[in-house]
């Protein structure tokens, strides 16, 4: 049968049974997340190849390249290599491959989280109080407070965090710290503690996602952070954020300079944590991660879940994201031929039609609301 579609590249790092208790590969995606974005993208008539995203990444992207119209990435990228993100999305823009979602530049800066947090402060976004450790024996710098959460400089969301990353004091601070560049072989650094909810918002090209929170007090055995133990139990906890909440318009401000000053392009997902002040009669929120490359699982990622909360369906969720790169890139001269609407018209019709119908419910959902950022009163 001939493709009257797209030909998709499929760039992923597929989780291997010998890679699962390795914390290294945390973030690999496994095969019902690989089954399910492929399912989604050929459900607009598209031909999808996957390809893995290993050693010879780059010779299967240049042996593919005549053939592919366009890549949907999500490749984690080798532990091994600094700003592995990065990797995949170098190689396709050094190949002249149009890919989804952010570019190397961006993915790098959003993967380094000092990085990440000086360019945001520089644009107004607020950030707990942090320290870079580069070595077991730093000392900690004056104005930093006990409790702190130590992490990895440089990994996903939840990489490297458990709930002994909250220190109370010194000995914990070096001990945590000690164990995160041991096994990591990178700086930690360390923030300082939030008590409050945190909250996550996903984003996909004008649209942001009705925003979760999530009450870990509320959870059994009250932890404090969202490790990866929690986020398997989580979304039996997560609410979503009501429209009228004052924190609303703070959150979805914030994510969308933060967005857009890393420069990334067409979905991400940032987390947030709010410190009660004045006795707890006001709150303010802070920066604590960007999603540059949200994990897709169909029933447990957050950015699937706040789509559910839209009404949006797995499906369309993905063709959306692919989409908006189409769109972008259909603004380069040397991409606009790849895309004639004859081969997008599926893709186009089903993030249409949908669009449509939130328009129309979203001046009726308290809740569930999805905001058009173009809207938005800033």
């Amino acid at each position: 049968m001939v493709n009257k579609g797209l030909t998709i590249g499929f760039t992923a790092n597929v989780m291997k049974k010998e890679y699962i208790n390795d914390p290294k590969y945390i973030e690999w995606d496994s095969e019902v997340t690989i089954n399910a974005v492929i399912n989604a993208l050929e459900s607009t008539g598209n031909r999808v190849i996957l390809l893995e995203a290993d050693e010879s990444i780059y010779h299967k992207l240049e042996k593919y390249k005549s053939e592919i119209d366009i890549v949907f990435n999500i490749a984690e990228g080798l532990p091994e290599v600094e700003s592995r993100e990065s990797m995949v999305p170098s190689m396709l823009e050094f190949l002249c491959i149009p890919h989804t979602g952010s570019d190397s530049q961006s993915l790098a800066n959003a993967l380094d989280k000092v990085t990440t947090r000086e360019i945001l402060e520089n644009y107004g976004v607020n950030n707990p109080p942090f320290q870079r450790f580069e070595k077991y024996a730093d000392r900690l710098k004056k104005g930093l407070s006990f409790p702190l959460v130590v992490k990895p400089a440089a990994e996903g969301t939840s990489s490297g965090l458990d709930q002994k990353s909250v220190v109370e004091n010194e000995l914990q601070l070096y001990r945590a710290v000690k164990k995160i560049i041991n096994t990591y072989s990178e700086p930690a650094i360390a923030e300082e503690y939030l008590d409050g909810r945190e909250y996550t918002v996903g984003m996909i090209g004008n649209l942001v996602l009705p925003p979760l929170y999530f009450d870990l007090h509320e959870m059994p055995s009250k932890p404090k952070v969202r490790d990866l133990h929690i986020k398997d139990i989580d979304p039996n906890y997560c609410k979503v954020l009501n429209y009228f909440d004052s924190l609303y318009k703070k959150l979805v401000t914030q994510t969308i300079v933060a967005h857009h000053a890393l420069g990334c392009y067409d979905y991400n997902r940032m987390d947030f944590r709010e410190r009660k002040l004045d006795n707890g009669k006001s709150k303010r929120i802070y920066f604590l991660e960007m999603n540059p490359l949200p994990g897709l699982h169909p029933t447990e990622s957050d950015l699937a879940i706040e789509a559910k909360h839209a009404g949006i369906d797995y499906n369309t969720m993905i063709n959306m994201i692919l989409i908006e790169a189409i769109e972008r890139n259909q603004n380069n001269q040397m991409y606009k031929d790849r895309f004639p609407k004859p081969k997008i018209k599926n893709i186009a019709s089903l993030v249409q039609s949908k669009k449509e119908e939130l328009r129309v419910l979203g001046k009726i959902s308290e809740y569930n609301i999805i905001t058009e950022i173009s809207k938005l009163d800033l």
